[in-house]
């Protein structure tokens, strides 16, 4: 099916479910799980992926699904099994602060399950920054945020609203207004080329990714191949989304990583082909920020958990 019509289709969809069942669990257009790592949602919740996909185990706790004629990924998480590290580029977020474990990939790479992008420049003008107790950049009331946490939680809502500071914040990362907030696409006809990124060669066409939360706490990272805003966020709610912040855009910006430590190698694998840098992008330090997805426990290699492989998927020795 061509993706326009696709796009419809899915459009067509979501407004027939949402009006039968509501924005919201609650009723409302808030989300119902801002956070992925709610503590009252993670009793006696048993989380798994979203139905309307085949979903494939990768690593422990995470999972891939691949849709669109695979122009769309998606990985999948339990926020309550894993842990969530912000490392910060050498050049972006802008004049951010750098620790000394933010310059060694050795603090990372040993529990490193899986890894994704962050957001756009600050000099773009799409939010405030916030990292290890100096505020880079003013934070600002009610745009997508995501929010790391001392315990290696990690949580995403709408600043002033779901999500406020503490003394437990590590860093908080702001990036345009939510561009899914009650399960419904906030993309509109009257928005600018600048309301969602401005692409490279300025068609709404572009690699774009984005982080959201489902029902049940859990998240999902989408990598979506030449979509514009409409594609990007109408696959998300398609998958249950409830929430989501756009994260970079345009060419080799849109990463997404799956890794397995075995008994010889570290092997990683691109969550979609079509990613145009290799995994070894996080196996040191980058010049943006990422998101390092981790064990929360040391990881045994070869500890049962086979080379990640699903169709498409290509397996890189890192090590």
């Amino acid at each position: 099916m061509p993706r326009p019509l696709r796009v419809a289709l899915l459009s067509a969809v979501a407004t027939l479910l949402l009006s039968s069942c509501g924005s919201a669990a609650n009723g409302s257009n808030h989300p119902v799980a801002a956070s992925g790592t709610s503590r009252a949602q993670s009793i006696a919740v048993a989380r798994k992926p979203p139905a309307p996909f085949r979903w494939r185990t990768v690593a422990p706790h995470i999972s891939v699904a691949t849709t669109d004629h695979g122009y769309v990924s998606f990985m999948w998480m339990d926020p309550t099994k894993l842990k969530f590290r912000f490392i910060p580029g050498t050049m972006w977020p802008e004049k951010s602060p750098r620790t000394a474990a933010d310059r060694n990939p050795g603090s990372w790479i040993p529990t490193m399950m899986a890894a994704f992008n962050g957001a756009f420049k600050l000099q773009d003008g799409v939010g405030g920054y916030y990292y290890r107790g100096r505020e880079v950049a003013a934070l600002r009331d009610g745009l997508a945020s995501l929010v790391t946490y001392k315990d290696g939680s990690l949580r995403v809502g709408a600043w002033g609203r779901d999500l406020h500071m503490t003394p437990s914040v590590v860093a908080v990362r702001q990036n345009l207004k939510p561009i899914i907030d009650g399960g419904v696409s906030q993309v509109s006809k009257a928005d600018t080329p600048k309301t969602w990124g401005i692409t490279i060669h300025r068609t709404p066409y572009a690699n774009r990714t984005l982080l959201g939360v489902l029902k049940d706490g859990s998240f999902i990272f989408e990598f979506a191949h030449r979509a514009t805003p409409t594609m990007l966020a109408n696959e998300a709610v398609h998958a249950g989304v409830q929430f989501a912040i756009a994260l970079d855009m345009n060419g080799i910006w849109p990463t997404g990583y799956v890794y397995t430590h075995n008994t010889k190698h570290l092997y990683g694998v691109k969550i979609n082909g079509i990613i145009e840098r290799m995994p070894k992008l996080y196996m040191t330090t980058n010049n943006k920020d990422f998101i390092a997805v981790q064990s929360p426990t040391p990881i045994v290699p070869g500890n049962g958990m086979p080379v990640p492989t699903y169709p498409g998927a290509k397996v890189y020795t890192l090590r």
